[in-house]
């Protein structure tokens, strides 16, 4: 048996931020979800080699419990489901795992204080720059615990200004597989400012503090931007600002980081462009930089919609030495159809090129998938799909490449 559910102290942490989210909600109105998948998956080469592939049928049963309350100044939502996967030619041993979620807020004294209050436990990437949990159960993947409690305060300032103060705590763990535990201390303040209808001028400030048992990091960001929304899907957004970081180890950093983006409806296609820089929570690392530049295209037509997206992104591992720095360029495209009434056909091909500063193997990767989705009522969706996947050295010739074909029948029950 793999996975495990977290430990004492966070299984403690997520049963008793649970239990405050639901105390004050007894008068709300609640709302109950069960829902179960089965499906059955044949994989001609389950751990993605290029020699010796292992071929497997994989049982999966998925029952989860989704339940959501709201009244009395306070709103939460909670889940929980099992993913039970039974290898019947003993590829490796069954697997067991736990998914958990709870998002809530409170609020008091005329929407003034607020505790945002989340917590997750799923399995995860534990390869930033190529999320595999979708194209495979067992590859490159761990199980990560994340869990937030953030009081803050909302001042209702003169005008259409608002300031919002607060503090943030972030816990975030691995099991099965390596990753890099962190606790973080975050205190922030955000000012937003309506100038004009859907023009709002922002500003900021936080201060970061981020620790693993290795090593820790103090974080400064400051910022400020601006938003127009001129419409229904239609809006150009500009934030900029500079954060300064400084590791317990020695190193010190210093760079300016954005987010601009802009969308418009032009009847007939809906583009957005943008283009961001952040943090992202990284598995390997305890700060990663990531720079990413988009472009989509997408249109919706009367039984279905076809989606066309492009990006560039740029991953800088800011603490390892020598420094990994990865790049990828990614192209995809999406499409859903419905054929007749029930049933609906999917499409989707994309692929990306990583390259990096420390060796990696096959830069290329591509995939092909299209499968069917046919509503027996609705409550109960029968599903089939197919993927190809594909790992090369070079774009035209499949010598030495890792080749996976993926079959599944799916039923998914929900209430």
């Amino acid at each position: 048996m793999t996975g495990t559910f977290p430990t004492r102290r966070t299984a403690a942490t997520f049963f008793a931020a649970s239990v405050l989210a639901a105390s004050p909600a007894l008068a709300a109105d609640f709302k109950v979800n069960p829902s179960l998948s089965l499906s059955e998956e044949y994989n001609d080469n389950l751990f993605q080699t290029a020699q010796r592939e292992k071929t497997d049928f994989v049982t999966r049963v998925q029952p989860t419990i989704a339940l959501s309350a709201e009244g009395g100044g306070f709103t939460t939502s909670l889940s929980y489901g099992v993913d039970y996967r039974y290898f019947a030619k003993n590829s490796r041993s069954y697997q067991l795992d736990h998914r958990a979620a709870m998002l809530g807020n409170l609020r008091f004294f005329d929407d003034f204080f607020h505790v945002d209050l989340s917590d997750t436990y799923s399995r995860v990437s534990s390869e930033l720059a190529r999320d595999l949990t979708g194209e495979s159960l067992v590859v490159n993947q761990t199980l990560q615990n994340n869990a937030i409690v953030s009081p803050f305060l909302t001042w209702h300032l003169s005008g259409s200004s608002t300031l919002k103060t607060g503090y943030r705590y972030r816990d975030t763990r691995y099991w099965g597989g390596d990753g890099v535990d962190k606790r973080e201390h975050d205190g922030y303040a955000e000012l937003s400012h309506e100038i004009s209808s859907g023009l709002v001028l922002s500003a900021g400030y936080t201060f970061a503090r981020i620790i693993s048992d290795a090593d820790g990091l103090d974080r400064h960001e400051a910022f400020a931007g601006l938003k127009y929304d001129f419409g229904t899907g239609n809006f150009l957004y500009a934030k900029g600002g500079y954060d300064w970081q400084s590791f317990d180890s020695g190193l010190k950093t210093s760079d300016p980081f954005w987010d601009l983006g802009a969308s418009r409806d032009f009847g007939l296609l809906v583009a957005a462009i943008g283009t961001k820089v952040q943090y992202t929570e990284d598995p390997q690392t305890l700060s990663t930089r990531n720079i990413n530049h988009y472009a989509t295209l997408s249109r919706n037509f009367p039984r279905g919609f076809a989606s066309f997206t492009a990006s560039w992104s740029k991953y800088e591992k800011e603490q390892q030495v020598p420094r990994d720095v990865e790049r990828k360029v990614f192209f995809g495209l999406t499409g859903r159809y419905e054929l007749s009434s029930g049933l609906t056909a999917n499409l989707n091909l994309s692929g990306d090129r990583l390259d990096s500063t420390l060796p990696r193997d096959y830069p290329y990767h591509l995939t092909a998938g299209a499968g069917f989705d046919y509503a027996m009522s609705t409550n109960v969706v029968l599903a089939a799909n197919y993927t190809h996947i594909s790992y090369r050295d070079n774009l035209d010739s499949a010598a030495g490449s890792v080749e996976v074909n993926r079959a599944i029948v799916e039923m998914r029950i929900t209430r």
